[in-house]
Formats: C-alpha cells, sequence, structure tokens
C-alpha cells in the first residue's frame, strides 16, 4: 500500500525548488502520400498544398480529381464560391459523381478541367462558360504548361474587359512565353476591341481599323496604338492649345502652305492623305516639330513636317514631305516647299530647354470611356483620372505587348 502511494503520488509531487515536468503528446504524423500522387500534388500553387494532401487523405476520389480536372481540385483547396456548394462539391467528390455535376457546383466551365494544375494560382473569378465559347475554346489551350498560368489569367481578363469573341480571339496569340498584368498589357487592346463593336460611341469614330475576330494580332494591335495615339490628339491639341505655327503660311508655284496645330486640322489631313499626321500629337505638344497641308485647287496633294536641321543647330529644315499614302512628293512639290521656306523670315529657332506643359483635358477623357465604363462594371483598368504619367504608362504597356509578339513597326518607336 505504501509503496503503491508513493508511486502514484510522485505524479503530482514534486521535490522541492523543482518545476513539475512537462508531459509531451505526441501528435499522429499525416500519413506519406505515394510519390506519384504528391508529385501531382507538387505541380499546384503553394496555397492549395497543404488543404488537397487533407482532402486526398480524406478520399482518393480527390487525388483523381487532382489528375483529371485539377481546376476543380484547386478550386475546392482554395475554397473557392459558397461555402455551401463547396460542402456539396466535395460529397459529390467522394460519391464518384460525374464532374459535370462537381463543376456545376463550383460554377467552372468544364472546358477548365483540360488545364494542367500550373494554370492556377489566383482567386478564380468568372470565367466565360457559354457552350459556343467551350467548344471554339478547347482548340485554342496552351500546349506548354509552363504558358497555362498567364494564358489563363490573360482570357479570363479579355472575356471581362473585352467579350468573349476578344477572349477566344486573345487565347490563340503565341504572346504567352513571359509573365505580365493582363489588366496593364491588354488593358487598350480590349477596349478597342470593345468600341470597335459601339459605333454610336465618340472613341469609335476614332477608330480606322475596327477589330474583328478574323483580324492578325499585329494588325490589330498598331490600329490599337494608332486609335490611343488619336485619343491624345483629341484631350491633348483642342483648339487654341498650339498659337505658333513656327512658319506662316504661304504661297509658292501654285501651292499653298497651311499649318496643321489643331486636332481638327490633323485628322481632316490624315482622312484626305492617308497618312499618320494624326499621329503627331505628342511630338507638337512638345514642340519638337511643326505639320502644313501641302495644296494645289484646294486638294490636297502632300503633307509637309519642320522640324530642327540634322547638322546646322537652332535652324528649321524640311524633315519630311510626302504625298497621298506617304508615297515620294513629286520633284514640282519640292520645289513648291522650297521656293516657301525661302520666303519665311523665321528660320531660326532654338528648341525650347523645357517642354511646355499641355495637359490632357481630363472631361474629355471622362466623356470618351463613359460608355465603356458603363458596360464593364467601370473599366477599373483604365485609369479614372488621364495626366501624363498615366497615358506614358499606357503606352509604354501597349509598346510592351509588341515586343512579345515580335511586332515592328514606326508607331512603337
Amino acid at each position: 500500500m505504501g509503496r503503491d502511494k508513493a508511486i502514484t503520488g510522485s505524479a503530482n509531487a514534486t521535490p522541492e525548488g523543482r518545476r513539475p515536468a512537462r508531459v509531451r503528446q505526441s501528435t499522429p504524423r499525416a500519413t506519406k502520400l505515394p510519390a506519384d500522387v504528391e508529385a501531382q500534388v507538387a505541380r499546384f500553387s503553394v496555397p492549395a498544398r497543404r488543404e488537397l494532401r487533407r482532402l486526398i487523405r480524406k478520399s482518393s476520389r480527390f487525388a483523381d480529381l487532382a489528375e483529371v480536372f485539377p481546376g476543380a481540385a484547386y478550386a475546392i483547396a482554395t475554397r473557392h464560391g459558397a461555402p455551401d456548394l463547396r460542402d456539396q462539391a466535395v460529397n459529390l467528390v467522394i460519391d464518384g459523381a460525374p464532374l459535370k455535376s462537381v463543376a456545376r457546383k463550383l460554377e467552372l466551365p468544364t472546358w477548365l478541367r483540360r488545364l494542367p494544375p500550373e494554370a492556377f494560382e489566383q482567386e478564380l473569378g468568372t470565367l466565360p462558360s457559354g457552350e459556343t465559347f467551350s467548344r471554339r475554346v478547347a482548340s485554342r489551350l496552351p500546349q506548354d504548361s509552363r504558358q497555362a498560368r498567364f494564358w489563363l489569367d490573360a482570357v479570363s481578363f479579355a472575356s471581362k474587359a473585352g467579350g468573349d469573341d476578344f477572349a477566344l480571339w486573345l487565347a490563340e496569340q503565341q504572346i504567352f512565353a513571359d509573365r505580365g498584368q493582363p489588366d496593364r498589357l491588354f488593358a487598350i487592346l480590349a477596349a478597342y476591341a470593345w468600341f470597335s463593336s459601339a459605333p454610336e460611341t465618340e472613341a469609335s469614330e476614332l477608330i480606322v481599323v475596327p477589330w474583328r475576330p478574323e483580324i492578325a494580332f499585329d494588325t490589330a494591335l498598331c490600329a490599337a496604338k494608332s486609335w490611343l495615339n488619336r485619343l491624345r490628339l483629341i484631350m491633348q491639341l483642342e483648339q487654341g492649345a498650339l498659337t505658333d505655327p513656327w512658319l506662316g503660311p504661304g504661297e509658292a508655284l501654285g501651292y499653298h502652305f497651311i499649318p496643321l496645330i489643331d486636332r481638327d486640322a490633323l485628322l481632316n489631313e490624315a482622312g484626305a492623305m492617308q497618312n499618320c499626321a494624326d499621329q503627331y500629337a505628342d511630338r507638337l505638344a512638345r514642340e519638337k516639330c511643326r505639320l502644313f497641308s501641302v495644296r494645289k485647287d484646294e486638294n490636297h496633294v502632300a503633307t509637309l513636317e519642320i522640324g530642327p536641321h540634322q547638322r546646322e543647330n537652332g535652324v528649321l529644315a524640311i524633315t519630311q514631305l510626302k504625298a497621298r499614302h506617304n508615297m515620294p512628293a513629286s520633284i514640282e512639290v519640292w520645289q513648291a516647299a522650297h521656293a516657301w521656306m525661302a520666303q519665311q523670315t523665321g528660320l531660326k529657332r532654338l528648341p525650347p530647354m523645357i517642354a511646355p506643359d499641355r495637359p490632357l483635358n481630363q472631361k474629355t477623357w471622362r466623356r470618351l470611356v463613359e460608355p465603356y465604363r458603363q458596360a464593364k462594371d467601370g473599366a477599373p483598368w483604365l485609369p479614372r483620372r488621364l495626366t501624363q504619367t498615366n497615358f506614358a504608362r499606357l503606352d509604354v504597356d501597349v509598346c510592351e505587348l509588341a515586343r512579345r509578339a515580335g511586332v515592328s513597326s514606326w508607331l512603337f518607336t
């Protein structure tokens, strides 16, 4: 009796001055997954792996799901969608229900099942799920798993920002080797595509080559960049923004030389001559050049650019003289241009030390993009207030997309 009591008591009693020893409780180790299953789990993004392992230990059917429908496995592991629907999806998986039933509960399109685990990283938003889209996108899925993540992000954004037809068109482009931010890279391209199908809007009237599902990528990107430059022209060179044409208007050898220093004159010249006079807003605003329309008997015959002489500092010279469609001007027009230059008294002109501040008209920007914002939940990928810095960012993003796609044009230089 005495000995038994001592042993029993020793579990609670301690020698004077010493703390009772802690009793360690060992936690059972989680069962290791088979090597092939673990390898499949490792292909998912880190946030999904722990929960995915737990689900697989709960039921081996989740290992099958991770193999045949990675998107659904990712959705469950990252708690996508409403909790009650997700719980129902879990039960359907355990019961061996058809994949379509699981996808329906998770509100996932079935075409997503063909994407590899590497495609899933961010929260799954609303993805296009129409029958036509699902059928057509099947032939446009990325072949390289390393491109799948950016491809899915880009297609999801394209559907939201430009529509399903635009998303299908973007899905088949070869531009996904390098990752990026879709809401930056494709913002202007998506807006251009949307306005191409909105003919009653003011911004659509500035599009020269509208987007269509059959358009080549380089053609679409050049058209989007041209449209962006025209938006700048409308916002920056309102009548009165420029007042100094550098050289005076005049006539020589029967040709008239008329300065082009506001948006209406530049748009009219570009339309009449089928050239890029409408792309000069930035150069004109920064005092890099001036343009003149060359006409004879009220007919547009050439467009002339005046800029700093290449070798003589402070002297103005003819830097370009082009006929319609940017074809070479005739010798007669060149002779008239030089005769007109000979009449000028202001050929000496030093460039300004600091380019003048000619801000973009915010009211015009808001008016131009308002239809798009209304149709696209505010279109937060476009800046609410368009400053020179914001515009430069949009321009850089379009040029970066051209670099990735190997599109070469003077528009991106």
